[in-house]
């Protein structure tokens, strides 16, 4: 995509080995098309944004920074009532079996949107694992089905990309989980925005060197927080989580739940 220019985390998600995730996958286009599947989307009116997610997108406290997640941005960039629902370290499953889901749907009303983010750590062995050809599938229509019935427009985005070069070249860190996001979105007819292809291509056209920036990679020093510095290829800085809200608004300008 073009058109822009530049409590606290639990677990970490720095790398992605578990279960349907490849650590070396197959390469990625240098530049593709961002593809978008909608389906006769239900128009959103003028309502809130809700966004569930992981900690790619979750708020942190002042003195966590530079570390910010992208949802944090995105009321500025769409000029739409944001709420940040999004729990660092959540799975499809954990962010159901901890309650967080709950709470979300008490926020929701007629009119909103439902930003559906997740991927990251439905990979990983433990109690967040959720499968990625039945139980995260499941998971997101259940997300689907319940912000339909309260007439809440639901929308789809597949997982942001992590910094993963090698020699060069930016490789996918996610699995069939992106996949499985599109094949939900296809089958009901649920708008999507894929994140995942957007950022990769943003990644590649940046190169591995510029997209430091973007991550957490902190010198030793710079920040109270970090004495030691920060080397993360999955968590975005400020400047980053900003670019990625940016592709976030304009998927979502782009399929048309807001103007």
């Amino acid at each position: 995509m073009g058109g822009f220019a530049w409590e606290d985390a639990r677990l970490a998600e720095f790398e992605n080995t578990g279960p349907g995730a490849h650590g070396t996958g197959p390469q990625l286009d240098t530049a593709p098309d961002p593809a978008r599947w909608l389906a006769d989307p239900e128009p959103a009116g003028a309502g809130r944004v809700i966004v569930i997610s992981d900690s790619t997108a979750s708020p942190y406290p002042a003195e966590r920074a530079p570390r910010a997640g992208w949802a944090d941005h995105l009321s500025e960039l769409t000029g739409r009532e944001t709420i940040n629902r999004a729990i660092s370290g959540a799975s499809t499953k954990s962010f159901i079996d901890e309650g967080w889901w709950d709470l979300a749907l008490a926020d929701l009303r007629a009119g909103d949107v439902l930003a559906i983010g997740f991927g990251h750590n439905d990979p990983k062995p433990d109690h967040r694992f959720a499968d990625p050809f039945t139980a995260h599938p499941a998971n997101l229509r259940r997300f689907i089905v319940a912000a339909r019935s309260r007439g809440a427009t639901p929308v789809l985005l597949t997982p942001v990309e992590r910094r993963t070069f090698d020699g060069g070249r930016l490789r996918s860190s996610h699995g069939g989980y992106p996949q499985a996001v599109r094949d939900v979105a296809r089958a009901e007819g649920v708008a999507l925005v894929d994140l995942g292809r957007a950022s990769a291509a943003r990644w590649q056209e940046l190169g591995e060197e510029s997209t430091k920036e973007l991550f957490m990679w902190v010198e030793p020093g710079a920040y109270p927080y970090y004495p030691d510095g920060e080397r993360d290829d999955t968590h975005f800085s400020e400047v980053g989580a900003r670019v990625v809200a940016g592709m976030v608004a304009e998927g979502l300008r782009d399929i048309g739940v807001i103007d």
